[in-house]
């Protein structure tokens, strides 16, 4: 199993990338790539063959797999308003709605390894 440490602290280097990304004109980060949640090392195995069928029919399952794809969405929003020239924009994405799916994400991936390591 990937560490779910390590896959939380790569999501928060996003705050970087896209904080870089709003200062670049015009950004050099693909949306594309930023938009695809299955292809950041927690997002390939999310959504590999690692993980049993009942770990992805459970509830926590769920509601990370939802969040991480809130969370890739929300990045590309970012890097798409800096694109089109709106950095007030983007920064206040940034720094609002983006922060709190990040900590979402977080708290609900810490509570899931949790589960997975069987603490209470």
């Amino acid at each position: 199993m990937t560490d779910i440490e390590e896959a939380i602290g790569n999501h928060a280097r996003w705050m970087s990338l896209l904080r870089n990304a709003i200062l670049q004109a015009p950004p050099t980060v693909d949306v594309s790539e930023v938009q695809a949640e299955d292809q950041c090392e927690f997002g390939k195995w999310l959504h590999g063959s690692r993980l049993s069928g009942e770990d992805r029919a459970s509830a926590i399952y769920e509601e990370v797999n939802r969040l991480h794809a809130d969370f890739h969405k929300l990045a590309a929003q970012v890097v798409e308003l800096a694109a089109s020239g709106k950095p007030r924009d983007a920064y206040d994405l940034l720094y609002g709605e983006y922060i709190t799916m990040s900590g979402r994400l977080a708290i609900a991936m810490r509570a899931w390894q949790d589960k997975l390591k069987g603490t209470p």
